[in-house]
């Protein structure tokens, strides 16, 4: 697909792997929408892509507050026509257990549970645009296995542990959209972006490779014609590789899906 003109939606994108595929979409002519969370963030980066491309749009919501991710929706919903590229990015590492004002654990919501109150109230202006993406950004390092009855770790928490089982989510959910919406014009799939340094890898981790590397693997993922009309992929290392098996049991992708929905039905 080529960027040119396209509108390219990219959450956490003022800092890390977001912020350098928003400047690459821009610099392929692409007219980016980015969100963050902090104003003088939002600002500094819309700054660096004016300079590259003037067609750039931002929306401020911090994803602890699931309120103010349904009024950026509904921001851009009111303010775009169509989305041809969604990328579900935003992320962040908590290494102790915390609740947020809506009452989830954190890692769950910010990781998983915003993104998907994000896609479903812009999913209208995503399935019949002719080659759109979603992109749900995932890791290598996904569990597993599901305990729902751990799933915002009630029973047993670790940093790790909470930060993996929202990788699994995601794919989950790629891959029960990609169900629902096969005979729609958009294309539904998760990628790894590979092992990268940045601020979330940091508080867990130590190394990577460069910024640069992670976002030309989002763009494969958004550009590529080999996967195109294609839904239902883990692409890593930018191509197409299992994901652990327990991520294509249809059965635990539908119990997941109702019960997301039933959390975020007052939004």
């Amino acid at each position: 697909m080529d960027l040119k003109n396209k509108i390219v939606l990219i959450t956490g994108a003022t800092d890390g792997i977001g912020k350098q595929t928003a400047i690459d979409a821009a610099k392929k002519g692409a007219q980016v929408i980015i969100h963050g969370r902090d104003d003088e963030r939002i600002l500094k980066t819309l700054k660096e892509i004016r300079e590259i491309n003037e067609d750039v749009y931002a929306v401020k919501a911090d994803f602890c507050d699931l309120s103010q991710v349904a009024e950026a929706a509904k921001d851009i919903h009111d303010n775009f026509e169509k989305i041809d590229i969604l990328f579900n990015n935003a992320a962040e590492f908590i290494p102790e257990r915390e609740l947020t004002k809506d009452g989830f654990e954190r890692t769950f919501q910010v990781n998983y549970l915003a993104h998907v109150l994000l896609t479903e109230k812009l999913i209208s202006k995503i399935k019949d645009t002719e080659g759109a993406r979603i992109l749900n950004v995932t890791s290598m390092i996904h569990s597993s296995a599901i305990d729902f009855e751990n799933l915002q770790g009630e029973k047993t928490y670790g940093g790790s542990d909470a930060y993996s089982l929202s990788k699994l989510l995601n794919i989950l959910y790629t891959y029960k959209l990609g169900r629902m919406y096969e005979n729609n014009k958009v294309n539904i799939n998760c990628l790894h972006p590979g092992v990268i340094e940045t601020k979330l890898l940091n508080a867990a981790w130590s190394g990577g490779m460069p910024v640069t590397e992670g976002a030309a693997s989002m763009l494969y993922a958004a550009e590529s014609e080999a996967i195109e009309d294609v839904s239902g992929l883990y692409i890593e290392n930018r191509r197409p590789m299992q994901s652990n098996p327990v991520t294509y049991d249809v059965e635990i992708q539908d119990k997941l899906y109702d019960l997301s929905l039933e959390m975020l039905k007052r939004y």
